[in-house]
């Protein structure tokens, strides 16, 4: 098994913070972004739509997912479970995890105008387009405001795959590009706060 990862990248983040959480060690390969090697031909062919994560398991089948990753590992490893150890509570912590994705989705699009950083996916970035992007970030932020309540994770008492999906924008945003993602969400704010003490949570 190896994992291909960009250790700074927001969806392999979701799958680093998962393993160390969790305490699976994993072999992986630190993937050069800067010098383009996922987009190398050895990398395509390995995942062809030349993104990181990439897990390859022992008999070659590549996932290249975080999601479908995590819940791979989740199956392989069940014990001290980070979906959730019945039915009703799966179901809500896949609905915040989905959140979380459908977030990070939007943020990447925000972004890519917000800043000059991605100008192999944005090559004209807007103000104007970020300008109304947020807005539809704002829209998952209140949800997740919401939803979080007073609890100290965001589908309850101990931290789950919600947790490190909406994490890694989080800190995308807030470390690598110094945008203050939910700093106007107090009880998010809170939560990445506490979530960024953790020594999952360090580069």
């Amino acid at each position: 098994m190896l994992l291909y990862q960009f250790r700074m990248g927001t969806n392999p983040r979701r799958v680093i913070i998962y393993l160390a959480e969790k305490g699976i060690d994993v072999p992986r390969c630190e993937l050069d972004y800067v010098n383009g090697e996922h987009r190398s031909p050895e990398y395509l062919k390995i995942n062809p739509a030349g993104r990181a994560p990439t897990l390859v398991l022992e008999g070659g089948l590549a996932i290249t997912d975080s999601a479908a990753i995590v819940e791979y590992l989740e199956e392989r490893h069940p014990e001290r479970s980070m979906i959730g150890s019945d039915p009703a509570t799966r179901a809500r912590v896949r609905a915040i995890e989905r959140l979380g994705a459908d977030l990070v989705s939007r943020c990447q699009i925000w972004l890519w105008n917000a800043t000059t950083a991605f100008t192999a996916k944005e090559p004209s970035p807007s103000a104007e387009v970020a300008e109304r992007v947020y807005r539809y970030v704002a829209e998952i932020l209140d949800a997740l405001e919401s939803i979080i309540g007073d609890r100290e994770f965001l589908a309850g008492d101990v931290p789950t795959i919600a947790d490190f999906t909406s994490f890694a924008i989080f800190q995308t945003a807030r470390e690598r590009f110094d945008r203050p993602l939910g700093g106007d969400h107090p009880r998010l704010d809170a939560w990445y706060k506490r979530f960024r003490a953790r020594p999952s949570a360090e580069y």
